[in-house]
C-alpha cells in the first residue's frame, strides 16, 4: 500500500496525461462554438415537440370521431406511450380541467403550474374542436439532464469522453515513450558516464535554467528514496522535502535559482533533512548544499547543485564542541581554586585583609614607585588598646570578634589607594601611597574617632563596651631605605602613643620623636 502511494508517474505518463487533457479541453470548447458533434439536447427537444403535436392531432381526430371519442383518447394515450419509451405519462384534460384520459404515474411526474409554458420535459398542447378551444393535453417525457450518477455516466456524450481519453491517454504514451528516448538526457549520457556519475558519494543534480531536473545520481535520489528516472523533468522547488530542509530564508528564490540569476556560486548553504518515519532507525540528516551556474559565452544554460552529507562531521563537532565546554568549565574550575588559594595565601583568615606577607609584598611595590617617581608615602601603625584584658574578660571570641570590628572600621575610613594589613596580633599596618605626614596623621585621626565611637559594638552582648585604638605615623625619607624602615618609625611612633596615654595619634618626624599631637 505505501509503495502505490509513493509511485509517481514517469514523465511520459505525465506528458501524455496533459495532452490528454488537452484535447478533452479542445473537443469541448470546439463543440461549443462550432455545434458538432450534433446537440443532443436539441434533437430531444425537437423530438417531443413533434410527437407532442403528432399526438395532439391524433386525439383532436378521435374527439371529433362523436361519443366514442373518451375510448379514442384512451386507446391513443396507452398506445403512444407503449410506442414511445420516452413518454413518462400522458393526461388529457377539458376545458374545465376534468380528466378524459390518462397513463403513467402523471401527478409525479408534471411539474407544470397551469398557465405555465411548455418546457423540454413538460409539454402541453392546445386542443380545438371545431374551432374552439377546447383543453389540453399534458405529455412528461424522461428529462434529458439525468439526476443521478449512473444517469450521467450513460450520458453518450460522456461515454464518447471517457472513451477518447481512455484511448488517447494509450496512444499518446506509446508514442511518448518512444519519443522521450530521443529527448531524455539521461539517454544521451553513455553508460560509462552515467555509471562514474553515480560514484559519487556527494548527491548532485544538474538542472535547466528554470530550475528543472535534468540529471540526478544515485545518491541523490536516496537522500528521499526516488528513483533519478522519476526526477528528470520535475522543478526542483516542489520537492517539498527539499524545500522543507532548506532554511526559511533560503527558500525565495531557492539557492539554484538565485545562481542562475546572479551567475555566480552560492556556496555553503545548509540543509537540515528529517528523517523518513517509514524508514526504521533513519534518523535527521545535515547537509551542506553547493550550487555553481553552467555558462556558455556568459549565458547561463543551467546549475549544477551539490548535496554533502555532514551529519557524521557535525556530530564530531557537536562532540568536540562539548569537551571543549567540559575543559573550559574545569579550566574555570581551577582558576576559581587558584583564586581561593592566593586569597588563603594573601589574606588573613580572620579579618579578610592582608595578611602580613603580602603587606610587605605591596608595601615593597609602591616603596619603589614612591622612590622611583619622587612622590610621597606614609604609613601608619594602629593598635588595640587594652586587647589583653578584653580577651580576659571576653574571651577569645570576644578577642576575634573585636579584632574583625576593627579591620573594617580600618577598611571603611581609607581612601581608593591606600591598603591595610594584619601585621601581628591585634596590631595593623595602614600604608598610604602618596600620602604626606599630615594627610597620614587626619586619616589617622579619623580612624581613631570611627574606632572610639563604634568598636565596642563589636561585643553584642555587652551594652556600653568603650574599645580604643591608639595610632604611629611615619612618611618617608631619603635615609630609609626599604618599607621596613618606614613602618619600623610609625611602630616607634605607636609606641610613643602607648606610653603617653593610648587612643590617640603620635606622628614620628626626621628631626625628632616627640609627640606631634594627641586626640
Amino acid at each position: 500500500m505505501n509503495k502505490f502511494w509513493r509511485w509517481r508517474p514517469s514523465p511520459a505518463v505525465r506528458i501524455a496525461l496533459g495532452l490528454v487533457s488537452l484535447t478533452v479541453t479542445l473537443v469541448l470548447v470546439g463543440e461549443m462554438f462550432t455545434g458538432y458533434p450534433t446537440d443532443r439536447g436539441d434533437l430531444v427537444r425537437r423530438y417531443n415537440a413533434q410527437l407532442a403535436r403528432s399526438l395532439g392531432q391524433q386525439l383532436a381526430t378521435g374527439l371529433n370521431a362523436g361519443p366514442e371519442g373518451a375510448a379514442t383518447v384512451q386507446r391513443v394515450l396507452a398506445d403512444t406511450q407503449q410506442r414511445e419509451p420516452r413518454l413518462l405519462s400522458a393526461r388529457v384534460l377539458d376545458a374545465q380541467g376534468r380528466a378524459l384520459g390518462q397513463v403513467g404515474a402523471h401527478a409525479a411526474q408534471w411539474r407544470l403550474e397551469p398557465g405555465a409554458p411548455s418546457t423540454v420535459d413538460n409539454i402541453r398542447v392546445p386542443l380545438m374542436l371545431n374551432d374552439q378551444p377546447w383543453g389540453e393535453v399534458q405529455l412528461a417525457f424522461v428529462p434529458i439532464a439525468p439526476h443521478t450518477l449512473a444517469g450521467w455516466l450513460q450520458q453518450p456524450f460522456l461515454r464518447w469522453l471517457a472513451f477518447l481519453a481512455g484511448m488517447g491517454l494509450l496512444v499518446y504514451l506509446l508514442y511518448l515513450r518512444r519519443v522521450l528516448r530521443h529527448l531524455d538526457p539521461n539517454a544521451a549520457v553513455p553508460e560509462r558516464v552515467r555509471a562514474a556519475f553515480d560514484t559519487l558519494t556527494e548527491g548532485v543534480l544538474v538542472l535547466d535554467p528554470a530550475g528543472r531536473v535534468m540529471l540526478a545520481n544515485q545518491a541523490f535520489s536516496l537522500l528521499h528514496n526516488e528513483a533519478p528516472q522519476a526526477l528528470v523533468g520535475r522543478d526542483a522547488a516542489s520537492l517539498p522535502w527539499l524545500l522543507a530542509a532548506l532554511p526559511e530564508d533560503q527558500r525565495q528564490p531557492p539557492p539554484w535559482r538565485r545562481a542562475a540569476q546572479l551567475k555566480q556560486p552560492v556556496l555553503q548553504v545548509p540543509l537540515r533533512l528529517a528523517g523518513d518515519p517509514r524508514i526504521a532507525g533513519q534518523r535527521e540528516r545535515q547537509l551542506v548544499m553547493n550550487c555553481a551556474p553552467i555558462s556558455d559565452e556568459g549565458r547561463v544554460r543551467g546549475c549544477l547543485a551539490s548535496f554533502s552529507d555532514v551529519t557524521e562531521l557535525q556530530e564530531r563537532t557537536e562532540r568536540l564542541h562539548a569537551a571543549l565546554q567540559e575543559i573550559s568549565a574545569s579550566q574555570s574550575e581551577i582558576e576559581r581554586k587558584n583564586e581561593e588559594l592566593t586569597l588563603l595565601a594573601t589574606r588573613d583568615a580572620l579579618t579578610g585583609i592582608f595578611n602580613r606577607r603580602s603587606l610587605m609584598q605591596q608595601a615593597e611595590l609602591r616603596f619603589a614607585e614612591a622612590r622611583a617617581a619622587g612622590t610621597p608615602i606614609s604609613c601608619i601603625m594602629c593598635d588595640i588598646d587594652h586587647f589583653k584584658s578584653v580577651n580576659d574578660r571576653y574571651g577569645h571570641a570576644g578577642g576575634d570578634r573585636v579584632i574583625q570590628g576593627a579591620a573594617k572600621a580600618l577598611l571603611r575610613g581609607l581612601r581608593l589607594n591606600d591598603f591595610v594589613g594584619r601585621y601581628g596580633g591585634e596590631e595593623f599596618c595602614v600604608v598610604l601611597p602618596g600620602g604626606t605626614l599630615e594627610q597620614a596623621r587626619e586619616v589617622a585621626e579619623r580612624l581613631r574617632e570611627d574606632v572610639e565611637a563604634n568598636l565596642g559594638s563589636a561585643l553584642r552582648e555587652h551594652a556600653d563596651v568603650r574599645v580604643t585604638m591608639s595610632f604611629g605615623v611615619a612618611e618617608i625619607a631619603p635615609d630609609l631605605a626599604d618599607p621596613s624602615a618606614l613602618i619600623d618609625l610609625a611602630d616607634q611612633a605607636l609606641y610613643h602613643a602607648k606610653k603617653t596615654g593610648r587612643n590617640r595619634v603620635i606622628a614620628w618626624t626626621s628631626r625628632n620623636a616627640e609627640t606631634a599631637g594627641a586626640a
